[in-house]
């Protein structure tokens, strides 16, 4: 069997403070159910350098310049194995993500001499570790009260939680769920909730909050198919 799971999603510059951000990310997963053979994924995003509050007041007051720097990855997970690569790249800043020529760009850095990073899991030798898509594809699809996994990602080991037990659901007939990722080496925790539509049994969130940093919060809506 071969799935493919793919997430895309960019700013509104009207209601962002003028910031135009853009990112996507492709899994595509080879293997049956839960316990993937193989998993290839590529994406790449607008580069977001903030550390701080003050960085993210200068970036909005700094004027706006006709190039971005963008970040891309490619790795891929094998039984007890993972190999993936980071590179950076400028592109125009109005494009879209469905920019071809973007997508071209950020593939061709992979061609050149890039940084590859491999890793062996001993715990799982027979299992290829999942990757944040399909995990929580998985997870949500379980419709438990409160399901968790782990995945790895550019060579790091999350573990996710969601819990939807305390949750009803709203006018809208969407249930909404709270989740956790926790960085199993540095021990760092990202909170984020979801809503997906609980009468039709789909996966797919309408509407996602997301706080990478403690002083952005993000607010993602599903636009109308």
């Amino acid at each position: 069997m071969r799935r493919t799971f793919f997430f895309a999603a960019g700013s509104d510059p009207q209601r962002a403070h003028g910031l135009k951000r853009l990112g996507w990310l492709r899994e595509v997963v080879l293997g049956s159910g839960s316990t993937p053979s193989e998993v290839d994924y590529f994406g790449v995003l607008t580069a977001s350098p903030e550390e701080s509050l003050e960085h993210a007041r200068k970036a909005i007051a700094a004027p706006p310049s006709g190039r971005s720097l963008f970040s891309a990855v490619n790795g891929r997970n094998t039984a007890g194995h993972t190999r993936s690569a980071i590179t950076h790249f400028e592109f125009a800043s109005d494009a879209m993500w469905s920019d071809h020529g973007l997508i071209d760009e950020a593939q061709s850095t992979f061609r050149a001499n890039v940084a590859w990073r491999e890793t062996s899991w001993p715990d799982s030798l027979s299992d290829t570790p999942p990757t944040f898509l399909l995990q929580l594809a998985t997870l949500l699809q379980q419709r438990t009260r409160r399901p968790a996994g782990r995945y790895v990602y550019n060579e790091q080991e999350y573990l996710l939680e969601l819990d939807a037990s305390q949750q009803a659901e709203t006018r809208e007939h969407l249930l909404p769920v709270r989740g956790t990722v926790r960085n199993q080496r540095t021990g760092h925790q990202t909170p984020f909730r979801l809503w997906i539509e609980n009468s039709s049994g789909s996966i797919v969130p309408v509407r996602i909050e997301f706080q990478p940093r403690s002083f952005l919060r993000l607010t993602f809506e599903a636009l109308p198919a």
